[in-house]
């Protein structure tokens, strides 16, 4: 017999349920949660989210976040996540879910929207617990894959002492040496300390040609409880930051930043530390460092000798309208500038 899906969008009346159903997802972490939604859409006007819970009858088997991102006029796109993050498909624990049926339920809605928008590509990012089952399905639906891509997860303890014992010699003497240098950590709380990280944050990404998330977002993220800004102080000057996210049974690193002239008192190591005893007093289960480009040795080093370890995820694209891919490609790298040069003014 086969097991019929539908997607019921979520807005006012039942956008109560999708934080309850992500609860009941193992791997659902910050950036599937409706205050996550919320800080985007108040921060971006060119992103529209279209988040759907699946039922199956009256069951909430489990919910799929996308978003409508239209950077210039005529160009909309579907993605399951900005910035390539984490996203995707969620499904509740312990439910028998035939997969098939699933994405054709998911696929004939999302076509719809398509139509409806004049979507020109659509893209999903599953994660390694995920990318095996519906990989076949995908691409009969003619979806690519592209590259894969990797973040980092490291599994608590309940006991901090556990992991500083895992971690690697340089590590524990790196944490050492910020404390024998007086480097204090803690979660910012006053808006100068929030605006002084950002400054930060932006010398970072201007040293690293990164493009930079924006203040505002930063903001509401705190304001909701979703983000926490941790921060280290040398003399009472701020040196260092990093702005992580705590959702369900994960804490995500996310958006970093640090004065160079200060790295020889190793804040970056101490804030990790921090943040890793806070989580396992807590109660999480994981810390996820944050995706890792292919090259960057180095940090890749520094997250591993913390001993986390890499977690694959994959993207899979459908292009609707190649003509507007080609526009967009062609325009992407001039407004990446100009908004870049916006957040630094």
């Amino acid at each position: 017999m086969r097991i019929m899906y539908d997607l019921e969008l979520v807005g006012n009346k039942n956008d109560n349920l999708w934080d309850k159903m992500l609860y009941s997802c193992p791997y659902s972490t910050a950036f599937q949660a409706m205050a996550w939604r919320n800080a985007l859409t108040k921060s971006f006007k060119q992103m529209c989210p279209l988040y759907y819970l699946i039922r199956q009858g009256q069951d909430i088997i489990g919910g799929l976040p996308m978003f409508v991102f239209q950077p210039i006029p005529g160009i909309r796109m579907l993605h399951s996540m900005p910035w390539n993050l984490l996203g995707g498909l969620q499904l509740v624990a312990g439910k028998q879910v035939d997969l098939g049926s699933l994405i054709e339920a998911i696929e004939t809605t999302l076509n719809q929207v398509v139509l409806e928008q004049g979507i020109s590509e659509t893209v999903y990012i599953f994660d390694s617990n995920h990318v095996n089952l519906y990989e076949r399905k995908l691409i009969e639906f003619k979806y690519r894959k592209l590259a894969n891509q990797f973040t980092h997860l490291l599994k608590t303890n309940s006991d901090y002492e556990v992991l500083w014992t895992a971690y690697n010699k340089r590590v524990r003497g790196a944490v050492r040496k910020a404390i024998k240098n007086s480097i204090t950590v803690t979660d910012a709380q006053t808006d100068d300390e929030l605006r002084n990280f950002y400054h930060i944050y932006l010398t970072t990404q201007k040293r690293l040609y990164g493009t930079p998330k924006p203040f505002m977002l930063m903001c509401e993220l705190v304001k909701t409880g979703l983000g926490r800004i941790s921060i280290a102080k040398k003399d009472d000057q701020i040196i260092a930051g990093l702005l992580y996210l705590a959702f369900n049974r994960t804490i995500t690193l996310w958006c970093a930043g640090s004065l160079p002239e200060f790295w020889r008192f190793r804040p970056n190591n101490a804030i990790f530390d921090q943040i890793i005893r806070w989580a396992c007093q807590n109660g999480y289960d994981y810390v996820d460092f944050g995706a890792s480009p292919p090259g960057n040795q180095g940090l890749i080093k520094f997250k591993e000798e913390f001993r986390a370890r890499r977690s694959d995820f994959v993207s899979y694209i459908k292009v609707h309208s190649p003509i507007k891919k080609k526009i967009w490609e062609k325009a992407e790298p001039t407004l990446r500038k100009m908004y870049t040069w916006a957040q630094h003014t």
